[in-house]
């Protein structure tokens, strides 16, 4: 209960980059350097599955919502609450630049 107020009190910022879900999401922003979300939310991941036409293909991505850490401050995992889609389709070519090549899970 203490973390949904914590959750709920926190600004919600968006945030635009590269998808995958394979159970797991995760996205990888275009904006932030080496940044890499964990995402878990059901109704990206059937948005997902109904737009991508290879598995483990990268869409685009662009998402409300507020991150969280889970683990240690120094090594924890950052996982990001998804509170709205704005935008999920294919790649378009030159998008996402800083992303040179996408890690595969």
């Amino acid at each position: 209960m203490i973390s949904g107020l914590l959750v709920a009190c926190r600004q919600p910022l968006e945030v635009r980059g590269l998808y995958v879900s394979d159970g797991q999401g995760a996205l990888v922003s275009c904006d932030e350097k080496q940044t890499l979300l964990l995402v878990s939310d059901s109704v990206l991941e059937e948005s997902y599955r109904h737009i991508a036409t290879q598995p483990h293909q990268w869409l685009f991505v662009r998402l409300r919502g507020v991150t969280e850490t889970h683990g240690s401050i120094y090594g924890g995992s950052h996982h990001l609450l998804v509170q709205q889609i704005l935008e999920i389709r294919p790649v378009r070519q030159g998008e996402c630049q800083r992303v040179a090549k996408p890690v595969p899970l």
